[in-house]
């Protein structure tokens, strides 16, 4: 039976043989930036692509199904958690700058940090991302963006692992970035990645930077418990000026509700489960289809049992 208790424990204790960094039933709520999501059967975090492959392939053999978990935006968790592994990429977070406008950085990297260090170093292309609160290995593998800005034309190379492949390295035009996804998933998960940028002046880029900072704080909330945007943007429209055009704003389940601030934001001060917010979801999206005639696709991922 796949997650049974006897092939749990059976690859919890090779990769605590493996010298893998290992917990039985982690809750989640503690690794997503919407503070919801029950436990996992098995959470590794491992601190290189050789520790994330062994990971990968014990879980493979097994059978045990298997998620990759960064800064945990545009996540949200069932309240009974999910079964088989769990990979978080935290431990993978170093960052290099070896010239000619070039950083190579770790999955677990902080998005914001990395673009507050390449623009401190008169580095530019990440400047518009500095409000996207994930991970370097998130942003890559949804093709994050933000405004005018996403990741994928400053992808010069990702080192990635496959439990069918091994380790793997692609270069930017052998990837898949389309809308809010990327070639990469639970069956080939970044690493690491080489960004090209371009050198400029470090007052120009830092002011930049702030000047969307300051947008993203003035439009979104920022500071709060969320995933993030909730749905993609429908084709020639916001999904954000669709949901508040419905009078949405406001809207409660539970102890979620539409943010006031921007209507693609579901927010909460705490007391709130996963199912309020699916509840939510589903209503907004029930409204839009029904009053609108347009059917709204979630950004945030899901993860259930």
């Amino acid at each position: 039976m796949i997650g049974s208790e006897a092939v749990v424990d059976r690859v919890a204790k090779e990769l605590l043989d493996s010298g893998l960094e290992m917990k039985r039933e982690e809750m989640l709520s503690r690794h997503t930036t919407i503070r919801v999501g029950g436990p996992a059967q098995i959470f590794t975090r491992p601190r290189s692509a050789d520790e994330m492959l062994v990971a990968l392939l014990a879980a493979r053999k097994s059978g045990l199904p298997i998620k990759v978990l960064g800064a945990g935006s545009n996540l949200l968790v069932s309240d009974d958690g999910v079964r088989g592994l769990v990979v978080h990429t935290g431990a993978l977070s170093s960052v290099t700058f070896p010239g000619d406008g070039v950083v190579e950085a770790g999955a677990g990297t902080h998005f914001p940090a990395l673009v507050r260090q390449t623009a401190s170093r008169g580095l530019r292309g990440l400047e518009a991302g500095i409000g996207i609160p994930g991970s370097l290995g998130g942003v890559i593998t949804m093709n994050a963006g933000a405004y005018q800005f996403a990741i994928g034309p400053q992808v010069e190379i990702v080192e990635a692992v496959s439990p069918e492949l091994g380790k793997v390295s692609l270069k930017g035009d052998e990837i898949d970035f389309r809308y809010r996804t990327s070639s990469f998933g639970p069956d080939l998960i970044v690493v690491s990645a080489r960004l090209s940028l371009t050198v400029d002046d470090v007052g120009a880029i830092k002011r930049d930077m702030d000047r969307h900072m300051r947008f993203r704080k003035e439009t979104q909330p920022v500071g709060v418990k969320s995933a993030g945007c909730i749905f993609k943007n429908p084709a020639g429209d916001s999904a954000g000026r669709l949901i508040e055009s419905l009078g949405l704003k406001g809207l409660g389940v539970g102890g979620a509700r539409v943010s006031d601030l921007h209507a693609n934001f579901i927010v909460h001060d705490g007391g709130v489960s996963a199912r309020d917010i699916s509840a939510l979801i589903e209503t907004i999206r029930e409204r839009a289809r029904r009053e609108a005639s347009v059917e709204l696709e979630p950004e945030v991922m899901t993860w259930s049992t």
